[in-house]
């Protein structure tokens, strides 16, 4: 397909559907379509896009924020051989049809190549690891009062304050911020134990931590002096059927000044460097067609009520840089019920090597599964 952008009415969409006998499946109703009863005039590129979005095996939500603390919000949905950007303006679909390949290569290129360096891993809870972005935080912060007033020169860090800057930036929603950004792409918002995080990441050797004061470790300074410095940073929210069960997936990749990296959005999460070729390896493990999800009888506004956190700005007023926008939505009762069921992943979070069904380890690596 050529990289053009095709408008449909967001109303006509599942109507146009059943004109050309496509029939949505549930992972469609992310849209939030709802059924109409005007009349349908098939424009042309339409009966190629509109298989892609009635009957998606891989939806996305993507969130990235750029060096110069623009955003670009769209969504990536991938059928079985065809994938395309979705978004909405004034009513309208917008979809730019796109291989999956060519997906992979425009944001990977975001990020840009790096050169190879000494492979950096370290495994953290999810806790552990937003607690470390929100040191990253405080440290910026002190930092950029230091440019408005010169004369301060010292700041700590305590338990108190990074909970308190924590709180603030994720209930304003404040993407820019490292720790609200990454607590962002959580399936299920849980709230969060500083200071057992803080122990966890004193016991790694990241940091320092007694009597509720922090300190940076020497084996720590290589984390917080590349989180200093992030450039551009995407999230990636996917949803998909494996073996019969809706999955859930979502994770960050990040470029800084020397490195890519990998920030895993899962309760065993982790940090880790990545070269050019695992960094589209993850992209493409993410946007990757499941399984064919089961059809959905009818599509209503009021079947789709819960937003996707993936879709949401980054601040009231906040000016996104972005072509494509869309405002989906999930139903939150088949969401909490699915994300208690066991999950076999597709592909080895590690190295994206793809697994076989009831795989334990990755034969690639040998990563637990």
């Amino acid at each position: 397909m050529n990289n053009i952008t095709y408008s449909i009415p967001k109303d006509l969409v599942v109507s146009a559907g059943n004109y050309l006998g496509i029939k949505a499946n549930r992972l469609a109703g992310y849209f939030g379509f709802a059924e109409s009863s005007q009349s349908v005039k098939i424009e042309e590129g339409w009966e190629e896009v509109l298989p892609i979005i009635l009957k998606p095996r891989n939806f996305t939500g993507m969130t990235a924020l750029f060096e110069d603390d623009s955003f670009l919000f769209t969504n990536i949905v991938t059928s079985e051989e065809e994938a395309a950007f979705c978004g909405q303006e004034e009513g309208n679909l917008k979809i730019m049809p796109m291989s999956q390949m060519e997906i992979i290569e425009l944001l990977s290129s975001y990020l840009k190549e790096t050169e190879d360096r000494q492979k950096i891993k370290q495994e953290l809870s999810i806790d552990a690891l937003i607690c470390m972005l929100s040191i990253a935080d405080s440290i910026k912060r002190a930092k950029l009062e230091n440019i408005l007033n010169p004369s301060k020169t010292e700041f700590v860090i305590t338990e108190e304050i990074l909970q308190i800057e924590f709180q603030y930036n994720q209930e304003s929603r404040n993407l820019r911020w490292l720790s609200a950004f990454l607590a962002e792409l959580r399936w299920e918002s849980k709230p969060l134990d500083f200071k057992k995080a803080l122990k966890e990441l004193s016991k790694a050797g990241i940091i320092r931590y007694k009597d509720s004061s922090v300190e940076v470790s020497e084996d720590g300074e290589i984390f917080f002096e590349e989180l200093l410095k992030r450039k551009t940073i995407l999230g990636l929210r996917s949803v998909f059927y494996h073996q019969g069960v809706i999955n859930y997936l979502a994770m960050a990749l990040m470029r800084t000044e020397n490195y890519l990296w990998l920030l895993d959005v899962t309760d065993k999460a982790c940090i880790m460097s990545l070269n050019y070729e695992e960094l589209q390896g993850m992209i493409g493990t993410m946007i990757s067609p499941g399984e064919e999800p089961p059809e959905i009888e009818a599509l209503t506004t009021d079947d789709t009520e819960i937003k996707m956190k993936a879709e949401r700005s980054a601040e009231p007023n906040a000016d996104v840089e972005a072509e494509i926008k869309v405002e989906t939505k999930a139903e939150s009762e088949d969401i909490n019920k699915e994300q208690k069921k066991s999950i076999t992943p597709k592909f080895c979070r590690n190295c994206g090597q793809k697994l076989s069904s009831g795989s334990k380890f990755c034969k690639k690596c040998g990563t637990k599964i």
